[in-house]
């Protein structure tokens, strides 16, 4: 199947989750899962450890097979996985290690042209200079030039995630996968990062407007080449509410194998929801930069 069939033009449904369930060695990981993801939107998916939210996006994305129910991809539900998976970008802070430090953030970038961990050259098959130039040019569109030449070893935690999705952008993704992005950041640098998400995201309302690797710039300007780019179809999967940027409007909420809630983020995550779901008692939540915030106790 070549790499055109799966090109969206408009508002199409990218995944469809129909009674999807999952069980391994006896133990239902999911269970009567419905689920809608729509080109063009954007959702986070909530809930505890062991809630199932990996395994979820694992088989909505092809990489797993449910035992029950189906899952359709662009309406079908036999399709080319392997072409499917080109067309995905998934990105997890485990992905972190496996990229060669010395290989630096152009390097990095190019390499997901390739479809490559580490970038190699070889004489009959390897990278052009209009791979590097595209490379260069993404790195630009999301606000990071300054890291182009920098060693990946040396970035920081916010700066490798970064240059991690540019790096999935250069396969021109159907749909990005962002799996616990923050994990092992300080506040921080967890603020620009999702500061920058949020940009890439198309959406200027955020609190955070410090600069980070060249991104500061890039979120000051409401002009600039970051949000005059479509992003592609994002899924945030995250512990914390607080993760949820302004440009992520829908929210799945996993709990005991089953979907808690899902729709809009304001309508969903309430306090209501939230203990029910973490078992833990919470104050109240606030809306502050278009973001909430849990107070608990």
């Amino acid at each position: 199947m070549s790499r055109h069939c799966f090109d969206i033009n408009g508002t199409q449904d990218l995944i469809t989750c129909e009674s999807v369930g999952y069980r391994q060695r006896g133990l239902e990981i999911l269970t009567d899962i419905d689920w809608r993801l729509v080109s063009g939107q954007h959702w986070a998916v909530l809930g505890p450890n062991g809630s199932g939210k990996t395994t979820l996006l694992k088989i909505a994305c092809g990489y797993l097979w449910p035992t029950e129910g189906r899952v359709l991809r662009l309406g079908e539900e036999l399709l080319d996985l392997s072409e499917l998976r080109r067309s995905i970008g998934w990105i997890s802070s485990g992905m972190i290690a496996e990229i060669p430090p010395a290989d630096t953030a152009l390097e990095t970038v190019v390499s997901g042209r390739l479809g490559q961990v580490g970038l190699k050259r070889f004489p009959e098959y390897g990278p052009t200079e209009a791979d590097f130039a595209d490379a260069a040019a993404e790195l630009v569109r999301l606000g990071c030039e300054s890291l182009t030449e920098k060693p990946f070893g040396v970035l920081s935690q916010g700066e490798r995630q970064q240059v991690l999705i540019a790096r999935a952008r250069m396969a021109r993704p159907l749909l990005l996968v962002l799996d616990e992005p923050c994990a092992g950041m300080d506040p921080g640098v967890r603020e620009r990062f999702l500061a920058w998400l949020n940009e890439t995201l198309g959406h200027s309302d955020f609190g955070t407007r410090n600069s980070d690797c060249g991104l500061g710039d890039s979120i000051r300007n409401p002009q600039s080449e970051i949000r005059n780019h479509v992003a592609p179809t994002t899924v945030l999967v995250t512990h914390h509410i607080e993760e949820i940027v302004p440009g992520i409007q829908n929210t799945l909420i996993l709990s005991g194998s089953r979907v808690r809630a899902m729709g809009r983020t304001a309508d969903v995550v309430t306090k209501e929801n939230i203990e029910s779901v973490y078992r833990t008692r919470l104050a109240r939540i606030e809306a502050s930069s278009g973001r909430l915030w849990p107070i608990w106790g």
